[in-house]
């Protein structure tokens, strides 16, 4: 029963009449298509872009990670502003040399000062010549390369005192930027440690150096007075020799009688 009264109200419906303002959905089936497709590739693009800057942002990462471990493993040299021993190098480098060129040790030698200099007691300054009561002064131009070489002993000594306090100095910064170099961690801190050691070592070395040179002007002062010495007692002969030609020159003269006294 129920059936039948569901088909009849069916019918009813079916023979009812339709509104005349109703609309019919058209579809374009083609247009639907393109614009899946069109949607399709935009999306493809879409995921291509998203893959490249996936990439982009992995090789970033890889390139973060390897400075990182570099740091680790190296060190960063920028961080590295308080190296051992690299102050102290940088003012001693900065300082003037200690000794004088021989030049001006020679300009300033004084005969005066030579001739009263005794060498602390060792030896006896030497006084004018007394003639009969009479006081005669010396030549002091002839005792001022025996200035000069004072002068040079002089400038060893000074030399050799200070630098010796500096070479000390030196030794025990090149011992202590040793050890911080055996402790190191990073090969930034072992870079800058070897610049730090070499400076040291350099600054060593020219210390020495000016102690040597100290040493040979004394040297090559005494050389020259030496050699001074032989040059005058050379002039001292010839002028003996002049002096002995005229003189026998003169004998012989006196000796020869003219012509008509013979």
């Amino acid at each position: 029963m129920k059936r039948i009264i569901l088909i009849a109200g069916l019918a009813v419906i079916g023979l009812a009449p339709h509104k005349t303002n109703a609309q019919v959905v058209v579809e374009d089936p083609i247009a639907i298509a393109q614009s899946a497709t069109q949607h399709a590739i935009d999306l493809a693009k879409y995921v291509e872009m998203i893959s490249k800057q996936v990439e982009q942002i992995n090789l970033l990462t890889s390139q973060l990670q390897q400075v990182t471990a570099y740091v680790e493993a190296f060190g960063d040299p920028s961080a590295l502003l308080q190296i051992t021993g690299a102050d102290n190098i940088i003012s001693q480098l900065q300082q003037q040399p200690i000794g004088q060129l021989l030049e001006q040790l020679q300009e300033t030698a004084s005969g005066v000062q030579s001739l009263q200099n005794n060498a602390n007691g060792l030896y006896r300054s030497i006084e004018n010549i007394s003639i009969s009561g009479v006081e005669v002064p010396r030549a002091e131009s002839l005792y001022r390369k025996f200035g000069a070489l004072e002068n040079t002993v002089d400038n060893f000594q000074t030399v050799h005192e200070q630098a010796q306090g500096r070479i000390q100095s030196l030794k025990r910064e090149i011992s202590s930027t040793t050890t911080s170099l055996q402790a190191a961690t990073t090969d930034a801190q072992v870079q800058k440690l070897q610049g730090v050691l070499a400076s040291q070592r350099a600054e060593l070395a020219a210390l020495q150096a000016e102690v040597q040179q100290a040493a040979s002007q004394v040297t090559v002062q005494d050389t020259l007075n030496r050699n001074d010495e032989e040059k005058q007692a050379q002039a001292q002969r010839e002028k003996d020799a002049a002096e002995w030609g005229i003189t026998t020159q003169e004998f012989d003269k006196l000796m020869t009688l003219p012509e008509t006294k013979r």
